[in-house]
Parts: structure tokens; sequence; C-alpha cells
């Protein structure tokens, strides 16, 4: 059984073949599995770490590549369901002329990942694992959210660590207001949060990182992290309170680098806790450490194209930050 466990969606990525355009103006697209719970458990396991999925997709040609991907990433795969009554999600992606992503989601009526229920997860898989890590998008509709909520309540009882990733992604939503809200009941059941600077601030409302990420802990978390592409990462817990700097990377593909930095986080993390180390009362030193690994990860991501293709392997990661 898996140590670091992730549940929600795994769909196709289709990813503009230019930058700088709609997705109503490109011309193409390349193929590429994600989901960013899906992208933590494989950048978890590429970086030699034990990961599961917990996810369901369609019993279709899209389905088997998600499955052949992962499996290649070395990710278990037992609660990967796959489902001929519904069609594996797909998601349209590019990259507008003022760098924001612009998404467009098949997935009303027909993405598989909405369509995980509470029977099909395996109690055992939760009960084994250390880690378990989910999204805000298992909140946006039934019966996954149902299904989210039954498997993170059960890690909670527990005593499982909780981590979750707010991941906005406002046209899977019906209101903004749906959003915040389901977002904050996310935030009441987690230990470490990851977020952007824009998800931070749409959360909260405060306009300082330091302001926001006390905000954050005031829900119950005990450890904050704030990615802001390519400017410092931001720390916050109970005793310390900084920003770190990323690396300078020449820009490929932007996309799974924040999932890369997930998953070096956890991982980082769920050493600790095999050595019987404190998890969250931590050396500014310690602290440092993990954001370094991190941010490895997210940078040497970024550099290449694709999403699970693009991660890091520990090798890699440990050859990038010689001399660094």
């Amino acid at each position: 059984m898996p140590d670091i466990i992730t549940i929600g969606e795994s769909l196709i990525d289709f990813l503009s073949t230019e930058r700088g355009v709609l997705i109503e103006d490109t011309g193409g697209f390349t193929i590429a599995p994600g989901g960013a719970p899906a992208n933590v458990a494989a950048a978890v396991a590429k970086l030699g770490g034990s990961s599961g999925f917990i996810g369901k997709v369609g019993r279709d040609s899209f389905g088997v590549m998600i499955r052949k991907t992962l499996l290649k990433a070395g990710v278990n795969v037992d609660q990967l369901i796959m489902d001929g009554s519904v069609n594996t999600t797909l998601a349209f992606i590019s990259v507008k002329p003022e760098g924001e992503p612009d998404f467009v989601f098949y997935r009303n009526r027909c993405g598989a990942d909405l369509a995980l229920r509470q029977d099909e997860i395996d109690r055992g898989y939760i009960e084994a694992a250390s880690i378990l890590h989910f999204g805000s998008i298992n909140l946006t509709g039934e019966p996954l959210r149902s299904a989210t909520i039954e498997a993170v309540e059960e890690a909670k009882g527990l005593n499982k660590v909780i981590s979750f990733d707010p991941n906005l992604r406002p046209s899977l939503w019906e209101s903004m207001s749906a959003a915040k809200a389901e977002i904050k009941r996310g935030l009441r059941y987690a230990d470490i949060v990851k977020l952007t600077d824009v998800e931070l601030e749409f959360i909260t409302g405060a306009d300082s990182l330091e302001g926001g990420t006390g905000d954050i802990l005031k829900y119950g978390p005990r450890m904050v992290l704030v990615t802001r592409g390519k400017e410092s990462c931001y720390f916050k817990n109970e005793e310390h309170s900084f920003a770190y700097p990323t690396f300078e990377m020449e820009l490929v593909d932007a996309t799974g680098a924040g999932d890369a930095f997930m998953g070096g986080t956890l991982l980082r993390l769920h050493e600790r806790i095999c050595a019987e180390k404190p998890l969250f009362s931590l050396e500014r030193e310690e602290i440092e450490s993990i954001l370094r690994f991190a941010n490895a990860c997210g940078a040497i991501t970024v550099t290449r194209k694709g999403v699970v293709p693009a991660l890091p392997t520990l090798n890699e990661v440990q050859e990038f930050l010689k001399g660094r």
C-alpha cells in the first residue's frame, strides 16, 4: 500500500502548441495526461516515493492512456477506477497573451472524475497511508464531493496528515461565492495548504502575504505554502513566516510546476514522518531545505513540455542542486 495518496481528477490536458493565444485562436494541441492530484502522485513516485491515486476515468482510450502514464511514473493505480458509463474528463489549455492560463473543461454531465462514489473507495487504502492530498476541484460536484469528504474525514479520524490545494478554476464552479465557501470547507480539514498568491487573495481578500497566510492558519492548517511562479515562494506556520527564493529558469511550459513543488514537499515531509521527526515544529533551516528541494522540482518541470513526462526524478533534482 502506498504512503502518500491523492484523490480527485485525472484527465487529459490538450495543451496549445502556441503561446500567447486564446484557445479559440490556437492552431493545434498536444495531448498530455494530467489533473492536479494525479500529477502530485506522479511527482512523488518519480522522486522515488511511494504514492497512489484514487479517482475515476472512462473505460476509453484516454482512460487507458492515463493508467499507463501513471503506472510508468511508478504510481499505484489500485484505486484508479475505469468506468464504461462515463467519458474521461478533458481539459483544453492555452497561455493568454498576458501569461495567464486559459482553460476549457469537457466535464459537466460526462466527466468521469466527477462520478467517483464513496462506496468505490477502499478504506484500507486510506488506513495504510500517511498523507492524503486533495484539491478544491474535488468539491465542484457530486458524487465526487461526498466521496472526497468521506475519504478526508476517514483519514482525519485515523490521524493521517491532510494536504489541500485550493487550485481555483472559476469555470468549474456555479458561482465564485460557491467556490469560496467550498474552499474554506476544505481548509478546515487541512494540515498543509499549498496555493498561489492569486488564490490566497481570492480566499482571504488580504493584500499581503503575511496577512493572507495568517488568515489561512485560522481555519486550522499548521503550514501554508504560497507559490508565485518565478517569484519567491512564501512559507508560514505558527513560528515562522518568510519568503524563499526560487530558481531562475527559461520557461517552456509552466503546467504542472505547482504539482511538482507539492510532490517534492510531501516527499520531504513523509521522510520526517518515517524518521519520527516533528512535522510541524521545524527549525527555519529545516523548512528552507524542504523549500529548496520543492523549488528545484518545480524549476526543472517548467523547462519541459507536458506534465507527467516533465516531472523530475530524484537524481535529476540532486544533480540540479549541486553547486546551487
